[in-house]
């Protein structure tokens, strides 16, 4: 029996592979559909993007700015708070191509998600990005 950690680093991994193959469509089937109002909260983007309309939007509109992109996560830290929900931070390194920028592109960040149990399997509810501050980006 895998335990919760495991369980939702095999989400994490599945993220992963969506980004890899550049089949951002794919990350939609890594959240609970059952889910009324999804939260994301990317750092490219200024407000958060609250529901299924704006989730698809977000997702289509970032797939088709990428030539290639990848990611990988690691130290993730899970929390059960309920039977059926679970907290993860984690830290995760996202390199991209895109489209407009004359290189490409890498960044190392932070992102907190919450998770619900469905059936059984967890999948996202909700999912924000917490960039370093400046001034840590300096002392690395």
């Amino acid at each position: 029996m895998k335990t919760l950690a495991a369980e939702i680093e095999t989400v994490l991994a599945a993220l992963c592979g969506c980004w890899n193959r550049r089949e951002l469509g794919g990350i939609k089937a890594l959240w609970d559909q059952n889910e009324p109002e999804p939260y994301i909260l990317p750092q490219e983007v200024a407000e958060p993007t609250i529901g299924w309309a704006a989730f698809d939007a977000h997702w289509k509109k970032t797939e088709a700015r990428l030539r290639k992109c990848s990611m990988r996560v690691w130290d993730v830290r899970v929390k059960l708070f309920a039977p059926d929900l679970a907290l993860a931070f984690y830290k995760f390194h996202w390199n991209g191509d895109i489209i407009g920028f004359d290189h490409p592109v890498g960044i190392d960040s932070r992102a907190t998600a919450t998770f619900r149990r469905s059936g059984d399997a967890w999948k996202f509810i909700a999912y924000i990005e917490a960039q370093s501050a400046p001034l840590l980006h300096l002392q690395r």
